[in-house]
């Protein structure tokens, strides 16, 4: 190649690095479309994800007649923001206004209102005139054989519609990092909901943050009554998407909530706003999903004896275990074993050393378990469940068993043993 063609390729290489900064890449999303509209180019993109994005398609359409960002009902200005469409809409149903298609988009959404932004009826349609710039109502129109296009890259409710009045771009690598420390928090945020933390789970939240008619405050005392109410909840997530829009970011996922007395599944999108170097929780939305519901958690045939006062249930004990772990909270996770304890050549003290090391050498750690099984005999048990345990820089998955003994009434864990298995992903 001559140097001439090698001085061409050069900035389309660098090019192809970066992504707008809207799509924060997540390491747990599955394949997914964004559309992206750009005001002051008058152009409709769209990136298509998996395990990456690239640029698929782009179209010319056109926006309000007026530049800014919408506020009140009539100003003729194109809101931007993160939306999703609520329903499509074909020609025979439309009037000529619309063209060959429109997609209703779900403007004002959750933040629009809480920052009292007013109007509605804002759509993505065709149109049966020429197709100029900056010509519409608030609406994004596009021309009759573009949209009907669009079609096959919409799902509603799941594919978001991100619009800007000029995109920004980032080195993909940047995103992937942003993504990657984003999916830790929402994962912490996961583990306290299900470990029943409450005071952990509620650090996520912005003092400014709203339920439908609920403060912060009513919020705690609606997640205090519902840990007194079940026994265990389990919360697993798949699907984590991030895509940002000024200081802001919508994370959105599919939802299994499981405890022993309720069970749903479902979508939630959580949006989140920066107070300083931290992402805090707003709002949050949910809405059934159509799959059948998983069963509540069946607690164990036979439970252990009523424990005596202040004492913790075997099951409670384990999540108590496993959130100290969690947290890097050593005096806390050291007590859980018994003054006895001997695994892998080491005593009680030995453990301790290694574990110290070991939490100084990583601030971040996820302990997930699944597929517990409990035995009970008297005052000794046995806990056995599988495991993935995770770190910046190590994750391993296996097979762990707990052998716990009653120590001054309370369980504490006198052997632990570990078998690698095939990691599933």
């Amino acid at each position: 190649m001559s140097l001439a063609l090698l001085l061409m390729a050069a900035p389309l290489i660098a090019f192809a690095a970066k992504l707008p900064a809207n799509l924060l890449i997540s390491p747990k999303a599955g394949p997914h479309h964004v559309i992206l509209v750009e005001k002051v180019s008058q152009r409709l993109l769209i990136y298509e994800f998996d395990r990456d994005y690239r640029l698929v398609a782009s179209y010319g359409c056109a926006t309000g007649e007026n530049p800014g960002d919408k506020k009140v009902s009539g100003d003729r200005k194109t809101p931007e923001g993160i939306y999703y469409f609520t329903k499509a809409v074909e020609e025979k149903y439309l009037s000529s206004t619309y063209g060959a298609r429109a997609f209703p988009m779900n403007y004002p959404n959750l933040l629009d209102r809480r920052w009292n932004k007013d109007g509605n009826g804002i759509w993505v349609h065709g149109t049966n005139e020429e197709l100029t710039e900056r010509s519409t109502n608030g609406c994004v129109a596009m021309a009759n054989e573009d949209i009907v296009s669009l079609d096959s890259y919409i799902e509603l409710w799941d594919t978001p519609i991100i619009i800007e009045e000029e995109l920004k771009y980032e080195d993909s690598s940047k995103l992937r990092t942003e993504g990657r420390l984003l999916l830790e928090k929402i994962e912490t945020w996961r583990q306290a909901w299900s470990n029943k933390d409450l005071d952990s789970y509620l650090s996520f939240y912005s003092s400014d943050f709203r339920w439908k008619n609920l403060d912060l405050k009513r919020w705690r005392q609606r997640k205090k009554r519902l840990n007194r109410l079940y026994s265990v909840i389990s919360v697993q997530l798949s699907d984590v998407r991030f895509f940002r829009h000024g200081k802001t970011v919508t994370a959105s996922f599919q939802e299994i909530y499981r405890s022993d007395k309720f069970a749903s599944h479902g979508f939630k999108r959580l949006h989140l706003v920066q107070n300083s170097e931290e992402w805090r929780i707003l709002g949050e939305e949910w809405r059934k999903s159509t799959r059948p519901v998983p069963p509540p958690l069946r607690l164990a045939a036979k439970p252990p004896s009523p424990p005596e006062s202040g004492q913790v249930s075997l099951q409670g004990f384990v999540q108590k275990w496993q959130s100290a772990w969690e947290r890097g909270d050593l005096s806390g996770y050291v007590d859980c074993y018994h003054p006895n304890f001997r695994s892998r050549g080491m005593d009680l003290k030995d453990w301790k050393r290694y574990k110290e090391r070991l939490f100084e050498g990583s601030s971040r750690r996820s302990v997930r378990l699944t597929d517990m099984n409990t035995k009970v005999d008297g005052s000794a048990a046995t806990v056995v469940f599988k495991q993935r345990y995770r770190t910046e820089g190590f994750q391993d998955y296996g097979l762990k068993t707990l052998r716990l003994k009653k120590h001054k009434g309370e369980w504490t864990i006198l052997r632990e043993d570990w078998e690698a298995l095939p990691d599933q992903g």
